[in-house]
């Protein structure tokens, strides 16, 4: 008989371990999640999404009907993390991790609109360790939950009901800034909580998915007070989780290239266009060129698209616009083709933007990178207003 293990009921009253009934039969070659949430709204609208190694895809949505939803879905092999998320106004800007697999009935119960105080029970074993990476850092990240979810009330209000309005958003900022306060000290200790678990919990699957995103710092967050302990962490990867296609990408973090600066000689590195084709930066030498690093789910990167292709057309005799993305290859190739777009598209095809990204600076798209004709950083801006490429140019193209 399968154990069955109930995560995190403790976060929700004083229940303990919540006590399961008779699950309904689930076809193997299907998951169900069924959930039954209280103090929640009805018409609250849950979503079900899916990684793409960069973004969170939905794959399905319900709405909230007598307090319950459902997801059912085909799946032939394996285990998978899913995620559960809603935009529904009081819930915060953030997702829970669900694990499903074949043949599997997953419950989900909560009594708030916290995502990551919700109760999850299955037969999974990845959905328990999942679990005990939030205890680990409650009840500080509760807190943050309570925080990320006013904030994002505060932005669905500035650009909804009122947008346009200076005033509304001059005081939602404000507050938006004064909740982040609150937050970066909790925020503090949620790292050292859950790297010190991270110390003698098992190397798994999740552990490494967790270590993943503690990796990335080194390339985000420069200035993150617990480095040191994230890069020791590293040593309890063995030589056959190296090899795993997330221990890889760990290992790229962990390997970063030095950064490039306003006034080195520039760098290269592998791309690809959309046939496939291996492309590099020197094509363009004794031209400016200018690196435009952006991606699908930005909205200032899709703003900029119609001036990045007239300051292609107005410098074509002088300057090459070689524009970087960082999503996954299919809907890379996709998105241009949809929006025919034009010029130099390229892409590193790497998990992360562990490659030239990390060596120009990138932390946020959009970012810009200007080289001279004699291959010398230039200039390097990052964010997006109408116009503004243009002004730069002007100024900086001789």
């Amino acid at each position: 008989m399968k154990k069955r293990y109930s995560v995190h009921a403790f976060l929700i009253g004083f229940a303990g371990i919540v006590a399961c009934s008779s699950n309904p039969s689930v076809p193997e070659n299907e998951f169900l999640i069924e959930g039954k949430l209280t103090n929640v709204s009805d018409s609250s609208i849950i979503e079900l999404r899916i990684s793409d190694g960069r973004l969170l895809k939905e794959i399905a949505r319900d709405t909230l009907m007598n307090g319950t939803f459902m997801f059912r879905d085909t799946i032939t092999t394996g285990v998978r993390e899913l995620y559960l998320r809603s935009r529904s106004k009081g819930f915060p800007g953030t997702w829970m991790s669900v694990w499903v697999a074949p043949g599997e009935y997953i419950r989900v119960s909560g009594t708030d609109k916290l995502l990551q105080t919700w109760t999850i029970e299955s037969d999974i074993p990845e959905q328990r360790e999942e679990n005990l990476f939030v205890q680990a850092s409650f009840p500080e990240k509760r807190k943050v939950l309570q925080y990320s979810a006013q904030e994002y009330d505060i932005i669905h209000e500035m650009y909804g009901e009122h947008a346009g309005d200076e005033e509304f958003e001059k005081n939602g900022r404000a507050l938006i800034d004064s909740l982040r306060k609150l937050e970066e000290p909790l925020k503090d200790i949620i790292q050292q909580k859950e790297l010190d678990y991270m110390k003698t919990a098992p190397v798994s699957s999740v552990w490494l998915n967790k270590y993943r995103l503690y990796a990335s710092c080194l390339q985000w967050d420069k200035k993150n007070p617990f480095i040191p302990e994230i890069k020791a962490l590293y040593a309890r990867m063995s030589e056959a989780d190296k090899e795993t296609v997330t221990g890889k990408e760990i290992s790229e973090y962990m390997n970063l290239g030095q950064e490039v600066n306003i006034g080195d000689e520039m760098v290269d590195g592998d791309l690809y266009d959309p046939e496939g084709h291996l492309r590099h930066l020197s094509e363009f030498k004794g031209r400016y060129i200018l690196l435009d690093f952006w991606g699908m789910g930005c909205g200032p990167c899709i703003q900029s698209i119609p001036e990045m292709e007239e300051i292609s057309e107005m410098y074509k005799d002088k300057l090459s616009v070689v524009s970087i993305n960082g999503d996954s290859k299919e809907d890379w190739i996709k998105f241009i083709a949809d929006r025919k777009m034009t010029g130099n598209q390229w892409n590193e095809l790497l998990k992360g933007r562990t490659g030239l990204a990390a060596r120009y600076q990138v932390v946020g798209i959009l970012h810009y990178v200007l080289i001279s004709p004699e291959g010398i950083v230039a200039q390097m801006w990052s964010g997006y207003a109408p116009g503004s490429l243009k002004g730069k140019l002007k100024e900086a193209v001789k």
